[in-house]
């Protein structure tokens, strides 16, 4: 398993999950449901920013997205990195330019390396979350808003209001667990065999903890201005997850795929920040020459050993 692939699964989507359920101040979780509901949206177009930083590398991704509908999805960023290496005393700096396509139960990265466009699919888990956002289904946002702990809205101010979400990590994962099964019911074996496994390690990092996030509205529109998230529990508890059945001789890892796990699990923080942005879709299209001949490989094969560097120290 490429567990960086894994992971860029997991954090490229669990921000976005809203919901509610009644442990919070009555009046503030009336007012979320009231809005989340009856027609607070996300809108089409997106400005993503995703920092992911340890002790010896950093990482950033910035992009600007379309939702196109039907839980599809485009962006088009870069994703930026540094690693020190302790021993020379030096720090390497990187660039990539990128695209992302999410369609059917699979999202596609295309990255420029070296001037070559390379691609790498990740199957299943991104569908719950963009129905969390941006169906219309009244029974799928009712699912949704049955996993909010607690919810305390702030007073409104130039004309945007900010509601801070809790969700119960073990009612998200539940509702999370019946929309991907869904999703993944039609693939072939093999996959849907490989997207389970992912699935059961984000449904015990979800139950372990409870997760918060910052969603900042347009009171006039209803509509999404920010949302911001600190993710890093959760990917510990992914990584935390995974080595424990490695312990307990469930599965089997290298060495180096010990030492990305643990660098994660105990090294490294995860922060989200996403706002709304008017973006039209003919500015985040993929070119078909891209898509056309990019080449089936690891993409992020270095960036993984750079990785668990620290777990050597």
């Amino acid at each position: 398993m490429k567990f960086f692939k894994v992971f860029a699964l997991l954090l490229a989507g669990l921000f976005l999950t809203v919901g509610g359920r009644a442990f919070a101040a009555e009046a503030d979780m009336q007012a979320f449901r009231a809005a989340y509901l009856q027609g607070m949206t996300f809108g089409k177009g997106y400005h993503l920013e995703l920092m992911f930083h340890g002790p010896t590398f950093q990482s950033n991704v910035i992009a600007d997205g379309y939702l196109q509908g039907n839980g599809a999805a485009v962006a088009t960023g870069r994703l930026t990195w540094g690693y020190t290496d302790l021993t020379a005393g030096q720090t390497q700096q990187h660039e990539m330019p990128f695209y992302a396509e999410r369609s059917g139960d699979a999202v596609t990265f295309y990255g420029q390396r070296n001037a070559v466009w390379e691609k790498e699919s990740i199957l299943g888990s991104l569908s719950w979350i963009l129905d969390a956002v941006s169906s219309e289904d009244s029974n799928t946002k009712q699912s949704y808003a049955a996993a909010v702990k607690d919810v305390q809205v702030s007073e409104t101010k130039n004309g945007q209001q900010r509601i801070n979400i809790t969700f119960d990590g073990q009612a998200l994962s539940a509702v999370k667990d019946k929309a991907v099964r869904d999703r993944i019911a039609n693939m072939s074996d093999a996959d849907r065999q490989e997207a389970l496994v992912s699935l059961d390690y984000l449904n015990r990092a979800l139950a372990a903890n409870n997760l918060q996030c910052t969603w900042t509205i347009d009171k006039a529109t209803g509509e999404t201005a920010m949302l911001t998230a600190d993710l890093t529990e959760v990917m510990r508890s992914y990584a935390k997850a995974v080595l424990d059945d490695s312990y307990q001789g469930k599965i089997s890892l290298s060495q180096e795929e010990t030492d990305f796990l643990a660098s994660i699990g105990y090294y490294y923080n995860l922060q989200l920040y996403l706002t709304r942005k008017d973006t039209p879709a003919q500015q985040v299209v993929i070119p078909a020459g891209v898509k056309s001949g990019a080449q089936d490989n690891d993409i992020f094969a270095d960036i993984e050993r750079e990785v668990i560097s620290v777990a050597k120290k």
